[in-house]
Order: structure tokens, then C-alpha cells, then sequence
């Protein structure tokens, strides 16, 4: 009897044990403050300095190498500490940002965006298409160049540009060698993908441009600058107004024929843009011009030969020679009915005669400029 009593009293205070154990689970009581809560966090982005990574004052990895490659994940144990993870240039001790870990989740990826000593929460892409019209030109992203153009030429880049929620970044443009800016933007989150184009005009950033609605929709207007220097020739410009004067000739005949009213369109020393509307061109014919000085009929260039000292004075064409042209989207055109084409002119030089004595200016090639500015009427 007695060993069943004491059996008994065993069994009761086993299950009197469970018991508290299971309420205790239940409360939460036997939660023990040491065992380690593990997470596996990873680290990607772009920065141009080297970062690293810190947890509770202790460094847990860095960036490696010149071009500051991220860590791979890093297993960390966040018992201790204040569950927060820091980042900050290599060697510092100025904390750039401090991200919170989360205990209940084990993945954490974490995006790093460096630029000009701080961490943003994201980046945008904006497009630059931009024609310096012989400068170049400077871009800066608060303080920051960015992009920059070369010899005078074409930009067309998709840029970078981090930033944070609700934030405002400014895009600045100069002229290299230049104080103050000669265009301002204002960049949000919202203006990802937006595109910034212009032209430069003198030290004018253009971009609208308000031109006439053609007068005949079959014809074809150009709003130009031009540029009278032959840039592969031994011809030389004299200076002074000019005025182009427009002809039209026969591709198989070769018969020219002068525009009446004579079409003539004056040069400003200034060289600032200026319209002509050229009237349908029929089946078979081109255009051509000559460059004259203000108001006559005379050639304002110069020409020596590469075999002598004589110089010679250049001769009107008189639409004899060279053509009117220009490529767009790859294609060779000599006439687009119904549009408004946007350009600078140059000029090119072609010899003739008995000893290639006979020197003749002939409409250059064509630089489109209708990409680079929004037309309205």
C-alpha cells in the first residue's frame, strides 16, 4: 500500500510540473534572453568610395577592391546590440545611414545607393540630349559633375541620379571654363525617364523653339545657322553679311532654273537663326545655293592652290554645282514635303576648269538639329 501511495504522489507531481511548464510556455515565461536570433543580411548597389558595414561597434565586412564590390550575405546574430546595422565610408566614423533589422525576419536585403557622401533610398534614370553647337558643356547633379560634352560634339546619355522619397536634386548645366549656370532643373522621384533636350544658342540653352506654320504644306521650310567656313578645302572666307541665293536644277538635264521671285535669304553677322520657306520641289529636281555678300552677286572667299602662292578669287556656281541635302534616320533626303527642318548649313568647295583654276562654294552637308528641341507653332 505504501509503495502505491508514494507511485501516486509521484505521478501527481509530475503532472503538477507539466502543467506549470505549459503555462509558462504559454506566458512566454521561459524565454531565454541568450539564445541567438539569426538573420542573413546582404548588401547591393553602387558607392565610388569603399563602405563598411558595422553591427553593434563591431565591423562585419566591407566593399572590396578598386571598384568597391559588395560583400557576399553576412550571417549575423542579433541577441546583443540594437538591432540596427550601420554604414559608414571605410576607416570613418561618421555613421552614412543605419538600417533596422527586423528578429522575426531572416532575410534582409539592403540597397546602397552612394553618391557625394550619402546614402539615398533609390535612383532615377534622366536622359541628356543635348547639342552644344561647338562649346562644352558642364552637368552637375548638386555640385556633382555627371556628364560633360567633348570638341563641341552631340550628348545623348541616360545618367544616374539617387535620391530620396519627397526629395528635390538640382540638375545645373555650364559652359566649360564658365561661372554661373546657364539652365536649372528641378528632379524628383517622379521625373525618372524624363528627358532633359536642348540646343545651345550663344550662351542660350533652346528648348522650343516657335517656328511659322509652312504658307504651302507641300513645301519644306529650314530654320538654320550657318556656317561659312570650309572646313576641308583651301578656301577662305572674307567676312562680312552674305546672303544665300537659291536655285533649283534638273538631276538629269542639269538645266538650272532661277527662282521667280528670286529666292534670297540674308545672313545676320550675329549668326543667329533664321527661316526660309523652299516651295515644292517637283519630280527630278534638286536645290542648291550660292553664298554671296549682302545684296550682289559676289563670292566672299578666297582660294589658293596647294602648288602656288597666287590667291584666286572663288566664282558663283550659279547653281551649276552641289546640292541641298541631309541624312535623317539614316536615310539621304534632298527634300521632305510638309516640314519644318532644323539645321546648321556649311559649305564645301569644288574645282573645275583647266588646271583646276576655277574654284566654286557649294552647299555643305547638313547637321539636323530636330532632335534636340521641341518645335511648336
Amino acid at each position: 500500500m505504501k509503495n502505491n501511495e508514494k507511485v501516486l504522489a509521484g505521478l501527481v507531481s509530475l503532472l503538477s510540473f507539466l502543467f506549470i511548464f505549459l503555462q509558462a510556455c504559454q506566458k512566454g515565461e521561459l524565454y531565454d534572453s541568450a539564445r541567438p536570433k539569426v538573420v542573413e543580411v546582404t548588401f547591393t548597389g553602387t558607392t565610388s568610395v569603399p563602405l563598411e558595414f558595422v553591427y553593434n561597434n563591431v565591423v562585419l565586412d566591407s566593399t572590396k577592391g578598386a571598384s568597391h564590390t559588395f560583400p557576399k550575405p553576412i550571417i549575423l546574430n542579433i541577441a546583443d546590440g540594437d538591432q540596427h546595422v550601420q554604414i559608414r565610408e571605410k576607416g570613418g566614423n561618421s555613421v552614412l545611414r543605419s538600417y533596422e533589422i527586423d528578429p522575426a525576419i531572416f532575410n534582409h536585403q539592403i540597397g546602397i545607393l552612394y553618391d557625394n557622401g550619402k546614402i539615398y533610398d533609390k535612383s532615377i534614370f534622366y536622359n541628356l540630349i543635348v547639342h552644344p553647337m561647338g562649346k562644352d558643356l558642364e552637368f552637375f547633379v548638386d555640385g556633382k559633375m555627371v556628364a560633360q560634352t567633348f570638341s563641341g560634339g552631340q550628348l545623348t546619355s541616360k545618367i544616374t541620379i539617387p535620391i530620396d522619397k519627397e526629395q528635390k536634386r538640382e540638375l545645373a548645366v555650364k559652359i566649360k571654363g564658365e561661372s554661373g549656370s546657364i539652365l536649372t532643373k528641378s528632379i524628383a522621384e517622379a521625373d525618372s525617364n524624363q528627358t532633359l533636350k536642348f540646343l545651345l544658342n550663344g550662351n542660350e540653352a533652346v528648348e522650343n523653339m516657335t517656328l511659322p506654320t509652312l504658307k504651302n504644306q507641300k513645301g519644306m521650310s529650314l530654320t538654320f545657322k550657318f556656317n561659312p567656313k570650309v572646313e576641308f578645302g583651301q578656301s577662305t572666307f572674307l567676312g562680312g553679311e552674305v546672303d544665300l541665293l537659291f536655285y533649283m536644277r534638273d538631276q538629269t538635264t542639269e538645266e538650272v532654273t532661277h527662282l521667280s521671285p528670286e529666292l534670297r535669304v540674308s545672313i545676320p553677322l550675329s549668326q543667329s537663326f533664321v527661316t526660309v520657306e523652299l516651295p515644292p520641289l517637283p519630280e527630278g529636281k534638286i536645290y542648291t545655293y550660292d553664298v554671296v555678300k549682302k545684296g550682289t552677286k559676289v563670292v566672299p572667299y578666297t582660294y589658293k592652290k596647294f602648288t602656288s602662292e597666287d590667291i584666286f578669287p572663288a566664282l558663283p556656281n550659279s547653281g551649276r554645282y552641289g546640292r541641298l541635302g541631309f541624312f535623317k534616320d539614316l536615310t539621304d533626303y534632298i527634300f521632305l514635303p510638309g516640314e519644318r527642318i532644323v539645321g546648321i548649313l556649311s559649305v564645301g568647295e569644288e574645282q573645275w576648269g583647266e588646271g583646276y583654276d576655277e574654284v566654286f562654294i557649294v552647299p555643305g552637308s547638313v547637321t539636323l538639329l530636330n532632335d534636340f528641341v521641341t518645335i511648336s507653332n
